[in-house]
């Protein structure tokens, strides 16, 4: 199963719709809208991107309540950057292949407009047995399968309540502004050399932590990405953990 081949176009479609929503809200929309899609934005990056997509899902790296993990990966649909299966799978890919032919989104391999428009690349086969934990969970197997359908009917049903400027800025745009956010993260922590990761003070604070590359590189299973420095993902991991967790 390949799972780019019906979905890359799609999301290509998404992320020109979601670019060209931000687009007009920022031409158009008033300064009310302009501060409610970065709001909407902070809190989909912050509670389904990085605490539950990538530090909850694809690395398993602390133990959230099972309602959260549903929550924040729904919430993730939003964010226009894949199910919790793709994103889960390239991420892994990522790890084990860092900055090789093998990693889905590196740019020492794609370039810089590989890397923010991968779906424009040639269909990716990967291992599924990578994601075997989620392919088991008929939570994330369904999401994967009905992710359009899902999205198709949340915008729609939106677009009937809300005034079609403060739909776009509440619930279109914000996506451009994800993927915006973990492709610069993806690119800029990465410097165009074999084996050279970085920590961004700047790029931490713009991508809510993960601009501690480099220290998430080296220790991939640890949730806490700051290590004491700026990082509001793992404010999110904090909170919301198990408390009788060991």
């Amino acid at each position: 199963m390949n799972l780019f081949e019906f979905t890359r176009h799609k999301f290509l479609t998404l992320t020109i719709a979601s670019h060209l929503a931000l687009v007009y809200v920022l031409i158009f929309g008033t300064i009310w809208q302009i501060i409610a899609m970065f709001a909407m934005f902070s809190f989909i990056i912050t509670v389904a991107s990085t605490a539950t997509y990538h530090r909850l899902l694809s690395h398993r790296a602390w133990p959230a309540p099972r309602w959260f993990e549903i929550f924040g990966t729904l919430l993730g649909v939003l964010s226009f950057t894949g199910t919790s299966i793709t994103r889960t799978v390239i991420h892994r890919y990522h790890h084990s292949f860092t900055d090789t032919p093998k990693d889905p989104h590196s740019p020492v391999v794609l370039g810089i407009f590989g890397t923010y428009f991968p779906m424009l690349q040639e269909d990716k086969k990967f291992d599924l047995r990578v994601v075997a934990d989620l392919l088991r969970d008929p939570f994330h197997r369904n999401l994967h399968r009905y992710y359009f359908l899902i999205l198709l009917m949340f915008l729609i049903m939106m677009a009937l309540i809300f005034s079609f400027p403060w739909f776009l800025a509440l619930f279109v745009a914000p996506g451009a502004l994800c993927w915006m956010n973990i492709s610069i993260c993806n690119i800029f922590c990465h410097l165009g050399k074999e084996e050279q990761i970085v920590n961004s003070k700047l790029l931490a604070i713009l991508t809510f932590g993960e601009g501690w590359h480099k220290y998430h590189h080296d220790n991939p299973n640890e949730a806490d990405f700051g290590q004491g420095r700026w990082d509001p993902g793992f404010w999110v991991v904090r909170l919301f953990s198990k408390k009788d967790a060991k």
